[in-house]
Parts: structure tokens; sequence; C-alpha cells
């Protein structure tokens, strides 16, 4: 340990240090690129030729509809891998592993589109002049956006059940049992079960993705899931350091943290008012204020957390701890 004080001292770092500072980093600038997305979209009225004005997206989610989809599905397969990779075996790694489950299922299955949002004046603007099919009164998927999504969702399920498989041999094989891994494990083979059965087994896919009541969307289901679960991060880290090889946060960290978690409480409720009564804000982009609140309050939890931990001397790790050593993992 004493080698491992040095090096901070003279402002040296280890490897896994580097690693740990610049993937909690990125995950600040990946919430930067799809915020300016979205941003950009509702700024461009057409990309080419290009044509500026103001049409808000109706929500954050909605970009997978315009030409910014690319930056929206990429960020957050970026994020969920970030996450992971930031793995431990503390409370706050295992519900940020868990957020990682949920992630890709966000880009995954697309938002729904009301029906009052197709046609000259609305979302399907940004992708053609013909508009998108929205038959009946209630929200819908384009056929060729429900397919990607089938597809996206095959390609989860058997990748889920690969990394399962993976990281329960890497455990058997070093002996190193891992109650953290194992519930992860747990929920994401749930989690793709379900959703693999609400995609393809006949007796429940007719809805499909909107089969869940009252809320309907599967989107939003798994979005609000991914905050929730997100929101008691920040509550740990405000009561202190979670392990004894994590740096403490200052008494302002302490505070930013409640204040990053009550924000992000009262914006998920916020946001299932806002889709709840959706006809009452009219015209409002609720939906996406709430949205961008809680990616900026996500990217400030994280801002927080780079610079509380940039000197850990021991970044979190799923490794089991090796009491031999001279330095020891998460416990």
């Amino acid at each position: 340990m004493a080698d491992a004080d040095d090096r901070i001292q003279t402002g040296a770092a280890t490897t896994a240090q580097k690693t740990h500072r610049y993937l909690r980093l990125s995950l600040v600038l990946v919430v930067f690129a799809l915020v300016l997305s979205v941003v950009l979209q509702s700024a461009v009225v057409s990309w080419d030729p290009l044509v500026l004005g103001w049409r808000p997206l109706p929500s954050v989610s909605h970009a997978v509809y315009t030409p910014a989809r690319d930056v929206f599905v990429g960020s957050l397969i970026a994020v969920s891998i970030a996450l992971l990779a930031l793995s431990g075996r503390s409370r706050a790694t295992t519900l940020l592993d868990v957020c990682a489950v949920f992630a890709p299922l966000i880009a995954i299955v697309p938002t729904g589109i009301a029906p009052t949002t197709i046609g000259p004046a609305g979302i399907a603007d940004g992708i053609g002049a013909g508009g998108l099919p929205c038959p009946g009164p209630s929200d819908c998927i384009p056929s060729d956006y429900l397919a990607s999504a089938k597809a996206g969702i095959a390609v989860y399920g058997v990748t889920v059940v690969a990394v399962v498989v993976a990281t329960a041999v890497i455990r058997v094989r070093r002996r190193e049992p891992n109650r953290s891994a194992v519930v992860l494990s747990v929920v994401a083979l749930a989690t793709a079960t379900v959703v693999a059965a609400l995609a393809f087994v006949p007796v429940v896919n007719e809805r499909f993705p909107f089969n869940f009541w009252p809320v309907h969307s599967i989107h939003f289901v798994v979005t609000l899931v991914f905050f929730a679960l997100f929101t008691a991060v920040p509550i740990l880290y405000a009561s202190g350091p979670l392990d004894a090889h994590e740096t403490p946060p200052t008494p302002r960290q302490r505070s930013i943290y409640r204040w990053i978690s009550g924000l992000l409480i009262v914006d998920l409720l916020f946001l299932i008012a806002a889709v709840a009564f959706r006809q009452v804000f009219g015209e409002t982009p609720a939906v996406l204020i709430g949205e961008l609140a809680a990616l900026l309050l996500f990217a400030g939890f994280w801002w927080v957390q780079t610079f509380q931990r940039w000197n850990d001397a021991d970044p979190p790790s799923i490794a089991a701890p090796r009491s031999s050593g001279p330095r020891a993992s998460e416990p």
C-alpha cells in the first residue's frame, strides 16, 4: 500500500486508476453527446438541404425516429458498457450493474409515437415527407422499427446468456464466489426472458411493445426502472464511503449527492405525470424536459464521482479480495 500512496503523492497513476477515471468521465461526455444530438435535431428542420428552425422533439427517446438515431442508440450502449466496466462488490456498484442491464433495452425498444404527432407538422417530418403510418387512435411503432426492435431483443437475449455463462465459467475457474455477480446474472436472465417472451410468444406478444398497464410501453417501463435504480446510488454515497479503499466524499460532495437523489425522485414523479396526463400539457414537451433533467443529473453525479475518487488507490473490482496481496479489492 505504501507504493500506491507514493504513486498518488507523486502524481503518477496506475493503469487501473486511469481506466476508472476515464470511465467515469466518459459517462459525462456520453450524456453531453446525447443531449447535444437532441438539441441539434430540435433546431434543424432538415439536414439536406440544411434548414434551421425550432421544433423540439416530444422526448429524448423520439430521437430514434430522426437522423440522431445512431447517437441515441450508441450512447445508451456505451453507458451500459461503462457501467459494467465499473463493476464492484458494493451495493452501489451492484445497482449500477443492474442499470447496465436495462440501458440497452431503452435503445432497442423504441418509444411509441402518438397519432397526433404523425403528419406534416409532426415528428415524422424528421424522417421523410410521407410521414409514418400509425393506424388507430393509440400510440404505435412503425412496422420497420418494430422489426428492428425484435431483432435487437433477439441479439440482446443471446448476448445476455453468453455473458452470464462466460462470467460463471470465470468465477468457477478462479474459485471466486461473487454474490453481486450472481444477483446480476439472475436479474439479467429474468429480464431477457420476460422481454423475449413479450416480443415472441404468441399468447402475449399481440400488443408488443405496449404490453404493460397502465403505462403500456416497455420502453417507458425500462427507462423508469433504470433511473429509479440509479436514484439509490447517490443516496448511498451521500452517507459516506462504501468501502475502506474508497476516497470519502467531502461534506459538499455529500450534499450534492443528496440533492441529485432528491431531484431525481421529483423528476421521476414528474415524468410519470407527464406521460399519464400528456393531454394536459398540450404542446409543451414535458417528457423531453423531464428526460433532459434526468440525464443532466446522471451526468452531474458522474462528474462529482470522477473527482471524489480520482486518487482511489484501489479501484472497484469484481475479483474476490486476496488476503495475501498488498492491495485488496472491494469487499
